[in-house]
C-alpha cells in the first residue's frame, strides 16, 4: 500500500513541467560536468574553453530532452528549427554567464570546478525555465500564432 501510494506521488510530481526541466538539467549538468573534466584535466584545455564546448554539449542534449519529455505536452507549431535557434539564443547567456562564473568562482574565490559549477548552474535555472516554458515552448495555433496560457 504505501509503496503504491509512494509511486504515484513520484507518477504526480514527475508530471510537473519544472520537476521535468531540472531532471533534464540535471542530466546537463552530468554531461556538462564529465566534458569539462575531460577536457580541464586530462587534456588541459583552458577552463573557459572547457566549460563552453561542455555546455553547449550539454545544451544540445537538454533541448532534445525538453523537446521529448518536459514539454511534448505543449501545443507549439513551431518548426524543429526554429525552437533549436531560440533555444540556443535564449541559453548562450546563461552559457556564457555561467562560463565566466566558473572561471572566476575558480581564479578568484578559490572555488573547486564543481562548486563553481554547481553555482552557476542554480543562477542559469531560473532564466533558461522562464524562456523554455513561457517562449520558447509556449502553445501556439496553427498559424504559429500565441495562445494564451492558464498562467497568464
Amino acid at each position: 500500500m504505501m509503496i503504491a501510494y509512494t509511486r504515484g506521488k513520484l507518477l504526480q510530481l514527475i508530471e510537473i513541467e519544472f520537476v521535468r526541466f531540472c531532471i533534464v538539467g540535471g542530466v546537463g549538468f552530468v554531461i556538462n560536468f564529465i566534458v569539462l573534466t575531460l577536457l580541464h584535466k586530462v587534456l588541459h584545455t583552458p577552463l573557459f574553453v572547457a566549460q563552453v564546448v561542455g555546455a553547449e554539449i550539454a545544451l544540445f542534449s537538454n533541448f532534445i530532452l525538453h523537446d521529448r519529455w518536459t514539454y511534448r505536452s505543449r501545443n507549439s507549431k513551431k518548426p524543429i528549427s526554429t525552437l533549436l535557434i531560440q533555444f540556443h539564443v535564449v541559453s548562450w547567456p546563461a552559457i556564457l554567464g555561467s562560463a565566466l562564473m566558473v572561471s572566476l568562482g575558480v581564479r578568484l574565490l578559490h572555488l573547486s570546478d564543481i562548486v563553481a559549477l554547481i553555482l552557476s548552474s542554480a543562477i542559469a535555472l531560473i532564466w533558461n525555465f522562464t524562456w523554455s516554458k513561457f517562449v520558447i515552448w509556449r502553445d501556439t495555433d496553427s498559424d504559429g500564432k500565441l495562445l494564451k496560457t492558464e498562467e497568464e
